[in-house]
């Protein structure tokens, strides 16, 4: 009896594992279904454990096998550009070091937080989840900075981003919202840079699913109008495996992970749950000299940095 329950189960999460690794990139325009392409990761770790479970409970064990390696050849086919990416760039006169935060509203580690940013030290920082409470909290931080655009907000969408080289910025709404982002062009050397720090609102119903994906393409949109050399940043609330996502990259931006692994961002405190929601996408004219993760700082979401090459 516990043998054939064993077997039912496995059977379940074959089929189930199957269909949630392929149904969200096929039928991605459904808020809920979409959800699920966020954990390609943990798909593949569990189509493996099946596949040795399979050879100790399935009878079955070539239709289990077939249902398994496409499961795993699937979400591979979305993992491994991220590992086996070439990185190689030319030496860069100077080395531009920019952090993004989502520092969570309702976070109290304000000590974690700043020793956080005093220890990577980023020429350009941006700051997610932005309240008038975090702004007292981080006003020696702020102070350091010359050049600074600061967005407080009560909710979670206030947004700061702040410059040790020129910056020119600005608020924008992206013809949709009332979610603020920010838009700068950084003159760093004799390069003109610009950054756009953005934070859409979470899919958690159809309505906020549809905003997410309009702010982003929005942003898109207004390509033309930014520089030559671009970066993308902050919380996307999408993970690099949805299809909106994707479609962000079919242009002249690049997920600046490639080459440097998944990095994912959140939840931070859940290590087996974790995915890619906090981006730097980057035009393909800019190296990516490096691509990290930071430490816990008592945030949902963990840091990321990235270190860019100016000629």
């Amino acid at each position: 009896m516990k043998i054939l329950f064993l077997k039912k189960l496995t059977w379940i999460l074959i089929v189930g594992v199957l269909f949630t690794s392929i149904l969200p990139n096929i039928v991605s325009n459904y808020w809920f279904i979409e959800i699920f392409s966020n954990f390609k990761l943990q798909y593949l770790i569990i189509s493996i454990f099946l596949l040795f479970i399979s050879l100790f409970f399935l009878n079955k064990k070539v239709l289990a096998f077939i249902l398994l390696i496409i499961s795993m050849l699937w979400n591979g086919y979305f993992i491994a550009p991220y590992y086996f990416s070439d990185t190689t760039a030319p030496k860069s006169k100077k080395e531009v070091k920019i952090s993004s935060i989502n520092l969570l509203s309702s976070n109290s580690e304000t000590d974690l937080v700043k020793n956080y940013i005093f220890e990577e030290d980023p020429d350009i920082l941006i700051l997610i989840e932005f309240t008038q409470n975090w702004q007292i909290k981080l006003n020696p931080i702020i102070d350091n900075y010359q050049y600074k655009r600061l967005v407080p907000r009560n909710d979670n969408f206030g947004i700061a981003l702040l410059s040790k080289y020129e910056m020119n910025s600005s608020i924008d709404y992206f013809d949709l919202n009332d979610k603020p982002s920010i838009v700068a062009d950084l003159n760093i050397e004799s390069d003109k840079i610009s950054l756009v720090a953005t934070h859409p609102a979470a899919p958690i119903n159809q309505l906020t699913f549809e905003n997410r994906n309009k702010q982003l393409s929005n942003i898109l949109n207004k390509r033309s109008k930014l520089s030559e050399k671009l970066i993308i940043a902050g919380d996307f609330n999408t993970s690099s495996f949805s299809n909106h996502f994707s479609k962000l990259t079919n242009g002249d931006l690049k997920d600046s992970r490639f080459g440097f692994g998944l990095l994912p961002t959140w939840p931070a405190n859940y290590l087996m749950l974790q995915t890619t929601l906090d981006h730097f996408l980057v035009s393909k004219n800019l190296e990516v000299i490096e691509r990290s993760t930071g430490k816990n700082i008592g945030s949902d979401h963990l840091p990321i940095n990235i270190i860019i090459g100016v000629n």
